[in-house]
C-alpha cells in the first residue's frame, strides 16, 4: 500500500532529522561503493542478540524495559525469568499474550554467503527484533509495495496478530504479505531500505546482487518517504559501538542511496537537500598515530573538540575563525584504545563524528 499520508510524514520527519553529512563528495556508482566498503565494513562484530535487545533496541514503556517488534508494533517486556538474559526473556514470551521475539535479518540469511570472520549474517545494522511468527512468514521474501486487494495477510499488535481482511482503520500500522512479497509497516520502511543498502554496499562479496536489484527501486522510494530521524542515527551509533565504531553510512548521508545505486537519476530537492555543514572522516578510522576529519561549509568561529567514551575532553582540534574546507587532525599517540567522539560547533549547528583508536 502506498498512501498520501506518507508525504506528510516525510515532511514532518525531515524537520526533526539530524544534520546530514556529505560522505565521499563527488563520488558516484562503483567508485563510491568501493569507498563505502573500505571505510564502513567492520573489522570485527562483537555484538549479539543480547546486545540487540538490551542496548540497541531497548525501550521503556509504562516503567518496563523491553523491545518492540518492528513489523507489528507489539511491545514485549523483559521478564527476568529464570535470569536477566534479555534474549531469553523475549524469546520465552515476556508479553502478556505470551508472544515471543527473535531477530530478523532484513537482508535474509538465505541471500547471504557469510563467513566465520566478519560474517554479514551477524552484522547488527541488518538485525531488528520481530515476532517469531511474522519473521517466519516473511522468510526470505523480497520487499515491495502490495496493493490492498493482493494482500493475503495483515500483521499488527498481539496475537491474534494476523487477519485476512483489509483493516478498517490504522492501516499504515500493519505489515503485509502477498504476491510473493512482504511490505513493512510505514514507519519502518526507511529503516528496511537503509539496512538493505548497507548490506549490499558493505558486503558485495556476500549479498545476492540479483535479488537486491529486483527491489532496489522500491527501497530507494522508501528511503525518502520514511526519512532519517534522530532516533535512526542514535541507533546506528549504538550498533557502531559493537562494530569497530562503524555506523551505517546510509543513515549519516541521505544522498548515498542515490549516488551509490542510482547515479543516473537526476537529483531533486527531495533527494539531495542542501547541507549547510558537513563533517567527514578523511583519514583512517580506526586509527593509531593520527587521523583527519574535514569540515565543509563552515565560516566564522568554529570549535572542535574530541571526547573519550566517558565524556572527558581529550583534545581541542580547533578554536577560532575558519573557512571551509577545514582539516582537523587528531593525534592518537597519547590516546588509549577505544571509542572517541569529535564534536564541532559552528554557529548554531553541532556536528559529531565517532572515531575508533585501535590497539
Amino acid at each position: 500500500m502506498r498512501r498520501l499520508v506518507l508525504l506528510l510524514a516525510a515532511a514532518a520527519g525531515a524537520a526533526g532529522a539530524q544534520t546530514q553529512q556529505t560522505l565521499f563528495p563527488g563520488q558516484t556508482g562503483s567508485e563510491l561503493l568501493a569507498s563505502i566498503q573500505s571505510a564502513y565494513r567492520p573489522a570485527s562484530l562483537s555484538g549479539d542478540n543480547d546486545d540487540l535487545y538490551a542496548t540497541i533496541d531497548r525501550v521503556t514503556i509504562d516503567g518496563r524495559d523491553g523491545v518492540v517488534c518492528v513489523y507489528t508494533g507489539l511491545f514485549v517486556p523483559f521478564d527476568g525469568v529464570p535470569n536477566s538474559d534479555p534474549s531469553q526473556d523475549v524469546f520465552n514470551g515476556g508479553s502478556p499474550s505470551g508472544e515471543t521475539i527473535n531477530q530478523e535479518h532484513t537482508f535474509p540469511k538465505a541471500r547471504l554467503n557469510g563467513t566465520a570472520s566478519a560474517s554479514s549474517e551477524n552484522d547488527l545494522h541488518n538485525l531488528f527484533p520481530t515476532q517469531v511468527g511474522v519473521n517466519a512468514d516473511r522468510g526470505s521474501l523480497p520487499f515491495g509495495d502490495i496493493p490492498d486487494d493482493q494482500t493475503t495477510r495483515w500483521y499488527r499488535g498481539a496475537p491474534p496478530y494476523t487477519q485476512t481482511a483489509t483493516p478498517s482503520d490504522r492501516v499504515d500500522e500493519y505489515s503485509e504479505l502477498g504476491s510473493g512479497r512482504f511490505e513493512p509497516r510505514e514507519d519502518h520502511k526507511g529503516n528496511v531500505a537503509r539496512a538493505m543498502f548497507y548490506v549490499r554496499a558493505v558486503y558485495p562479496d556476500q549479498a545476492d546482487a540479483g535479488w537486491f536489484a529486483s527491489q532496489a527501486r522500491t527501497l530507494y522510494d522508501w528511503h525518502y518517504l520514511d526519512p532519517i530521524t534522530d532516533a535512526d542515527q542514535a541507533r546506528s551509533g549504538r550498533v557502531a559501538s559493537f562494530q569497530s565504531g562503524k555506523d551505517n553510512p546510509f543513515v549519516l548521508d541521505s544522498t548515498l542511496a542515490r549516488r551509490a545505486f542510482f547515479p543516473s537519476i537526476r537529483p531533486t530537492a527531495r533527494d539531495d537537500a542542501p547541507v549547510a555543514l558537513a563533517l567527514a572522516v578523511t583519514g583512517a578510522n580506526p586509527f593509531t598515530a593520527e587521523t583527519r576529519l574535514t569540515l565543509q561549509g563552515a565560516s566564522g568561529i568554529v570549535r572542535a573538540e574530541a571526547f573519550d567514551a566517558l565524556g572527558r575532553r581529550v583534545a581541542v582540534l580547533w578554536d577560532g575563525p575558519a573557512q571551509a574546507p577545514l582539516v582537523l587532525r587528531l593525534d592518537g599517540r597519547t590516546l588509549a584504545a577505544g571509542i572517541y567522539a569529535v564534536r564541532v560547533v559552528a554557529g548554531g549547528t553541532v556536528l559529531t563524528q565517532r572515531l575508533v583508536r585501535a590497539r
